[in-house]
């Protein structure tokens, strides 16, 4: 096998491996609601007339009630770093000596002040507007270990790729949560709340106004989620045209107070979940308290060893 076989088979396992795992943490209960879990008619929360605005789209998801019962950055961060050091273990006891957390994907903490400036609450943040438009923030290149020094080029044996998607695998396996249920029921309560949200008058009514903002610009469009979706799907840095649309954007969204009742609803909406599925929720935040302790221990573990 070439190298470009060997790379596209090592694409390709790597993604049979890592997908199953992305699909089930976004899985949703579907109408026969598996979690067994149910939900009342959800009641429409009450609000003040004129709700606050958050700092940004981030902030503000990660501020939501059913928050509490996700995992948070640390979480996230501490998945990664198990991830990465598990995988660098497993290469070192199959005998690739040289291989080192460089050779594995980082993540980067996120910047909630530009990582989600625009939704279905329109665009928050002047400064993100200006300059990333509705595009994700730019990542800086990721720099070679030694200053001057060229990367080196990657090990494309075949050994070294069975190895690869083996210690994936198993890495996989080793984190996987015990009961997804709780993270099932979440998922479910989350999509539900944003459907009620985006189907309260109160918010339709803010829409419609931000709406006539945009148009009256000069830009029409009468959703600011299909809006912001439609520039993301166009490659390559954002345009002038695309610059400025996110600044109108921004501008419409502080005048039509979009934002703050959007937020402002959907927190009321996801109150009146939590309440309904305590039991459940709770069972859940003693079941990510669990994980975060195994993944502490098998760090433990793999340092050790």
């Amino acid at each position: 096998m070439d190298a470009h076989g060997r790379r596209n088979r090592l694409a390709g396992l790597l993604l049979a491996v890592l997908l199953p795992a992305l699909a089930t943490g976004c899985a949703t209960g579907g109408p026969g609601r598996p979690d067994g879990q149910t939900s009342a008619e959800p009641t429409p929360p009450a609000v003040t007339s004129t709700p606050p605005a958050p700092d940004s789209g981030s902030a503000a998801m990660n501020g939501l009630p059913l928050a509490a019962y996700q995992p948070g950055d640390q979480d996230i961060q501490q998945a990664g770093q198990s991830q990465t050091t598990l995988v660098v273990s497993c290469m070192h006891k199959a005998g690739f000596a040289t291989f080192s957390a460089d050779d594995y994907p980082r993540a980067t903490p996120p910047d909630n002040t530009s990582t989600l400036p625009a939704g279905a609450w329109g665009y928050l943040g002047a400064q993100a507007a200006a300059t990333q438009g509705f595009h994700p923030p730019a990542q800086s290149p990721v720099q070679s270990p030694v200053p001057g020094t060229p990367p080196v080029a990657p090990d494309e044996s075949e050994a070294y790729v069975t190895a690869r998607v083996d210690c994936d695998r198993q890495v996989a396996d080793q984190l996987k949560p015990v009961d997804q249920s709780g993270t099932d029921l979440v998922n479910r309560l989350s999509a539900e709340s944003l459907q009620e949200a985006d189907q309260d008058s109160r918010v339709t009514t803010a829409t419609s106004t931000w709406a006539a903002c945009m148009t009256k610009a000069g830009y029409p469009t009468a959703n600011p989620d299909t809006l912001a979706q439609h520039y993301r799907s166009i490659g390559g840095p954002p345009s002038t045209t695309e610059l400025a649309t996110a600044r109108t954007d921004a501008d419409c969204t502080a005048r039509s107070g979009l934002a703050g009742v959007y937020f402002a609803v959907l927190t009321g909406y996801q109150r009146q979940q939590i309440t309904q599925n305590a039991t459940a929720l709770t069972a859940h935040q003693q079941v990510l308290k669990d994980q975060r302790q195994r993944l502490a221990k098998l760090l433990s573990s793999s340092a050790a060893g």
